[in-house]
């Protein structure tokens, strides 16, 4: 069964669409609202972006916004790919603290780097639960958007 949601965005002004600084990019604010908006869930339902464009202007709001989200999904994979890159490495530098703890002699050095070796590994848990798992869900949701159907209504 398909629901439908309607997600509506009013453009009043270009600098509800533009970053206040860079007049070439959409505001970030408007992009996490869309994210925002948008459930998470498991269920297969139909999206459509009502975007009533009061800009006197003329500019496709819709076409900018999807470029934006796209760069926004490339963003979030690259943030992704270097959480990896930097989980691999916490557990290497952990494992590999974790066996020299085991070749020294006097106890309080080798208490410290135990207990440092294991808030390296735990730290790398951490991302994966955290991190990875928002990763995933904002991909998600920014796929749902993409996927879903814009309507531009012009003023």
């Amino acid at each position: 069964c398909f629901m439908s949601n309607i997600v509506k965005i009013d453009i009043t002004s270009s600098d509800y669409l533009f970053e206040v600084y860079n007049k070439n990019k959409i505001s970030r604010e408007l992009i996490k609202y869309l994210i925002d908006s948008v459930p998470y869930n498991k269920r297969k339902e139909e999206f459509k972006i009502v975007i009533n464009n009061k800009l006197k202007n003329h500019i496709s709001c819709a076409e900018l916004i999807k470029n934006a989200l796209d760069l926004e999904l490339k963003s979030n994979d690259f943030k992704f790919l270097k959480n990896n890159m930097k989980q691999i490495s916490f557990f290497v530098i952990g494992v590999l603290a974790l066996i020299i703890s085991n070749w020294i002699n006097i106890d309080i050095f080798k208490e410290i780097m135990l207990i440092g070796a294991w808030v390296l590994l735990w730290d790398m848990v951490e991302m994966e639960i955290e991190d990875d798992l928002n990763n995933r869900k904002k991909k998600k949701i920014i796929k749902k958007i993409l996927a879903s159907e814009f309507i531009e209504n012009k003023e």
